[in-house]
């Protein structure tokens, strides 16, 4: 077996792995409770928006620990592309309900459609040239991540304040948490990345619910 060299410590892997497998857990366990809850008390229209959020985040939880946690060289090289590639995934699944739940009509299929155009261009990217434009790559979930401010003033006038700032919030924790991934001279840097990707999604998660919840 042509085995992987660890780029940090055992202790490092170690935390990254733990935290991992909690995240992988917790969406799991998140968007169960969430589709079951929109199954039996929001309108029927909530639940197709839900449920691609739901696919959206389980799906770059579970390549993200499949990816950091294998050691196998050949399959983590095969494992990384869709790792990379579902964070497009993972971000335009979030704004499908924050946009068709929370703000609605043409405004909202707008926002969706922008940020699920540039999740194809950005998975696509990744799949199929994964060491090219890197740096594109990086900027793309940016401004992926940030497209909302475009549609800042309907996202104001249809959420609620709570949703709003927990939506601000989130992006702030993941932008914050890409300082550790890029600076890897940190002591337990990738651990450290990782639980900034987990705390934002938990509060972009409490914002879909309130989101939700609100209409």
């Amino acid at each position: 077996m042509t085995r992987y060299q660890l780029q940090h410590s055992l202790k490092e892997h170690i935390a990254d792995g733990v935290l991992h497998v909690l995240g992988v857990a917790a969406a799991i366990a998140g968007v169960t409770g969430l589709i079951v809850w929109a199954a039996l008390t929001a309108p029927g229209t909530h639940i197709w928006p839900l449920a691609i959020y739901s696919v959206g985040l389980v799906a770059s939880f579970s390549f993200s620990a499949a990816y950091n946690l294998t050691l196998h060289a050949p399959t983590r090289a095969i494992l990384r592309r869709f790792d990379h590639a579902a964070i497009y995934l993972l971000i335009a699944g979030t704004y499908t309900p924050m946009a068709l739940i929370g703000i609605g009509g043409t405004a909202g299929w707008a926002l969706t459609l922008a940020a699920w155009g540039l999740a194809g261009i950005g998975m696509v990217m990744k799949l199929g040239f994964i060491h090219r434009w890197e740096g594109f790559g990086f900027a793309l979930y940016l401004a992926q991540g940030w497209l909302g401010v475009i549609a800042i003033w309907p996202l104001i006038q249809s959420l609620p304040l709570s949703a709003l700032i927990l939506i601000v919030v989130g992006g702030l924790v993941y932008t914050a948490g890409t300082i550790f991934y890029h600076v890897e001279r940190i002591p337990f840097s990738r651990a450290i990345w990782h639980f900034h990707v987990l705390a934002g999604a938990a509060v972009h998660y409490a914002a879909v619910i309130l989101i939700a919840a609100a209409r």
